[in-house]
């Protein structure tokens, strides 16, 4: 087995799942499913280009989870292969009711010879399941992987309800999931953002585990609270040997609590990554991801459990020893620890990112409330730092500067930021605004030139930056011309976009 030197967390958006479950921190924020049917905004060369194992320095894990349901995106099965044939680790996190998906899945990674890489996680919803007339399908998929050898393991929300319902799925995972001891964890209260506040009980916290655990002896209390009593305000690793990535945008962030440095991790592939561990400024209370136990961030005072002391868990009864090595694996053995002196730097770059995250915060408001002249004011003294054009904040100041200029009669000005073009033009926002500024100075060829870039491109901030404004555009320049076809064309582009429509009404 070769060594595991990083652990990615990585997120996709599904816009709602096939179950509704109360616990779940969707249904408590009120998500609504959209219909959504394609995850990734990025073409899968370029993500699997950005996950190489010569960027990230060798074989990592990587679990693949949705904001609802992890496979109903018709692209995600592809990603899951690509990841699997780079060479990584792919845990695959899901409600087990998907027969089509996992079917296509295993059987393909069967044919590319990388089913000793994959792991599935099953999430067990029982009562959601019972209500549904689906808990045949998931005892079928799990027996499905089970034969095909893949290594599995299933979890379970303990909701209240769930402990009154506790003989009837031990029953269903002895005889249908043929011993099956699922991995207990207790129910989260959530707030709107989808972020822990607290337990989801009726009861007291202690008698809450106390019930739970009566319920179902493999409650491991004691590990929940050793994560929740560990100082994690030692110097924490995560952001650089485990971190998150948005799937779906792009965008990294070092933890579930905390952003960091926060950029696009699909741009730039070519120039060093930039990973910054949290350290000592975590915003949270207590590890919520318990990554420090799992992955031994905080080494030597996270209490990691080595996988030896794992193996033999019942819940661990269907993971093979690598795949178990994998999914917990000790990464202080692959990563360097960092000297007095470099912890000590990267406090320092963490304050800078913080201080001039906090900065573009405060101009936001400047700019939601159109006092543009302040906001141009307040720019200016930030864009006078070095800065790193690679950063969303940086990217986010240029763009609304470039506007507020514009918004005040400043196009002339607004023409400087193409000093700016060699290091954001992979950004739509800055494309899209360029061709304004082009297009007010009466520059109509750069400005068609922009606006094609802005609709080219992936990463976006505005929803709209990079398909219907651009195009609504370039339909106006073309109608200018005098030529209706092409105009039309772009038009066309811009689907239900209003303006857009209005302008093929006078076309015809």
């Amino acid at each position: 087995m070769q060594e595991i030197v990083k652990r990615i967390n990585g997120n996709i958006h599904t816009s709602g799942c096939n179950l509704k479950c109360g616990y779940c921190y969707l249904a408590q924020a009120n998500y609504k499913n959209q219909g959504m049917i394609k995850a990734l905004r990025y073409p899968l060369e370029t993500i699997l280009a950005a996950c190489s194992r010569e960027r990230l320095g060798g074989t990592c894990i990587i679990e693949i989870i949705g904001d609802g349901e992890t496979l109903l995106p018709d692209d995600v099965v592809p990603l899951i292969l690509g990841l699997l044939k780079e060479g990584h680790y792919v845990l695959v996190i899901n409600n087990g009711t998907l027969k089509t998906r996992i079917h296509e899945l295993v059987e393909q990674s069967e044919r590319d010879q990388t089913l000793c890489r994959l792991i599935f996680s099953f999430s067990l919803h029982f009562l959601e399941l019972e209500k549904r007339n689906l808990l045949t399908t998931f005892a079928d998929n799990i027996n499905f992987v089970k034969k095909k050898g893949i290594s599995f393991g299933v979890s379970l929300v303990c909701a209240d309800e769930y402990v009154e319902a506790a003989d009837r799925i031990h029953r269903f995972c002895e005889e249908d999931l043929g011993g099956v001891t699922p991995n207990i964890s207790p129910a989260r209260e959530c707030d709107n953002s989808g972020n822990t506040v607290g337990i989801l009980s009726k009861y007291d916290k202690d008698t809450y585990y106390q019930n739970i655990k009566k319920a179902f002896p493999t409650f491991n209390t004691e590990s929940i609270y050793d994560i929740e009593h560990t100082d994690n305000h030692q110097f924490c690793y995560a952001g650089s040997w485990c971190f998150q990535v948005d799937f779906t945008t792009g965008m990294y962030s070092q933890c579930l609590r905390n952003a960091g440095p926060k950029y696009n991790f699909f741009e730039n592939i070519e120039q060093e990554l930039m990973l910054e561990p949290v350290g000592t400024g975590c915003r949270a209370p207590y590890c919520w991801c318990g990554w420090t136990k799992t992955m031994n961030l905080i080494p030597g005072k996270s209490k990691y459990e080595p996988v030896d002391a794992l193996i033999n868990a019942p819940e661990y009864k269907f993971m093979d020893i690598k795949s178990l090595s994998a999914s917990r694996v000790n990464l202080a053995d692959a990563n360097k620890e960092y000297t007095e002196t470099e912890k000590e730097l990267s406090r320092q770059r963490s304050i800078r990112y913080e201080y001039f995250a906090r900065q573009v915060e405060l101009l936001k408001f400047d700019f939601v409330e159109e006092k543009y002249e302040k906001f141009i004011q307040g720019a200016e003294v930030l864009l006078e730092e070095d800065l790193d054009p690679r950063l969303w904040d940086v990217v986010w100041l240029v763009v609304r500067y470039g506007y507020a200029l514009l918004r005040t009669g400043q196009a002339q000005r607004a023409l400087d930021l193409a000093s700016c073009y060699e290091d954001l033009n992979y950004n739509a926002d800055y494309c899209y605004v360029m061709g304004l500024a082009y297009m007010n100075n009466g520059m109509i060829e750069q400005a068609e030139q922009s606006f094609y870039e802005a609709a080219r491109r992936n990463f976006v901030i505005d929803k709209g930056a990079n398909s219907e404004w651009p195009y609504l555009n370039l339909g106006l320049i073309y109608e200018s011309r005098g030529d209706m076809e092409k105009a039309k064309a772009c038009y066309l582009e811009c689907g239900s976009y209003e303006p857009a429509i209005q302008q093929l009404e006078g076309l015809r």
